[in-house]
């Protein structure tokens, strides 16, 4: 049986840890202001541009390997281009974010507290290990989703409003993109953070878990390459079928980590 007071009161005083590191926070806003404005805004204010295509990473060979029949017909070029990057390059981007700002908060789940010596005290509590490892993983969930999410918003309001008189009217979102922001973003966040979890719960300084949590990307990387090369489009089926594959991983992988979570060899390792 789950013990939610406990797990909420951890987690109110992990994020209070946190709001007190400015070098956490900082990356924070740095992530979704790059890909939720600054990306989608050159885009289609530059449209069919070489120097923007070639200084974007991928897109002029996305742009170049792209199937005719995912854009609507009639498109002139600047509308396929905008159309084109906006609802599919940018998607697998937004599942950059919430791991790379797990990468940032979850990595110092118990490294951290063995760095400021109250991990001790953590682990004496009658917090159970499911419970503890549950606090820590959502204590980076939350946020990761919360503010990935406010980022799709901004891109939502801001590709529309920027691109309506190009587009014709309001184009975003798709169904797709629905369905990769309620299911997908939450679930890689917890994915990714479970994994980190239990790497910071065997590092010995926050800068070893963090450069381990740093291959915790390349799987997303690989979607971001899949996408740009036009080897991978996320359609609605893709978004259903990888979402029910993450749902059953994340369950897993969870009851893996609590069940090699070992308190007494973290005390031991202090």
């Amino acid at each position: 049986m789950i013990n939610g007071q406990r797990i909420r009161a951890l987690m109110r005083k992990d994020w209070r840890e946190l709001a007190r590191n400015k070098q956490a926070v900082a990356p924070l806003v740095i992530i979704p202001l790059l890909f939720a404005v600054i990306i989608p805004t050159a885009v289609i204010v530059l449209g069919n541009n070489a120097v923007l295509a070639s200084s974007i990473t991928g897109l002029r060979g996305f742009l170049d390997n792209l199937p005719e029949e995912v854009i609507p017909a009639g498109f002139s070029t600047a509308q396929t281009v905008v159309y084109a990057v906006i609802v599919y390059f940018m998607a697998p981007f937004f599942l950059v974010i919430p791991v790379m700002v797990a990468s940032i908060t979850a990595s110092s789940s118990f490294v951290g507290e063995k760095e400021r010596r109250t991990i001790e005290g953590l682990l004496y509590t009658p917090i159970t290990d499911r419970e503890l490892v549950l606090a820590k993983v959502l204590v980076s969930v939350i946020p990761s989703v919360l503010l990935t999410w406010a980022s799709f918003l901004i891109y939502t309001v801001l590709v529309n409003a920027l691109g309506a008189s190009l587009m014709g009217g309001l184009f975003f979102p798709t169904w797709t993109w629905a369905i990769i922001i309620l299911a997908m973003v939450p679930l890689v966040a917890f994915l990714a953070t479970c994994l980190i979890v239990a790497i910071s719960g065997r590092s010995t300084t926050m800068q070893g878990a963090q450069s381990s949590a740093v291959l915790i990307m390349f799987p997303v990387i690989a979607l971001v390459v899949g996408q740009a090369t036009g080897l991978l489009l996320f359609d609605i089926s893709i978004a259903i079928l990888a979402s029910a594959i993450l749902l059953v991983i994340d369950v897993a992988v969870f009851t893996v980590v609590v069940g090699r979570f070992q308190r007494e060899r973290i005390v031991t390792r202090l």
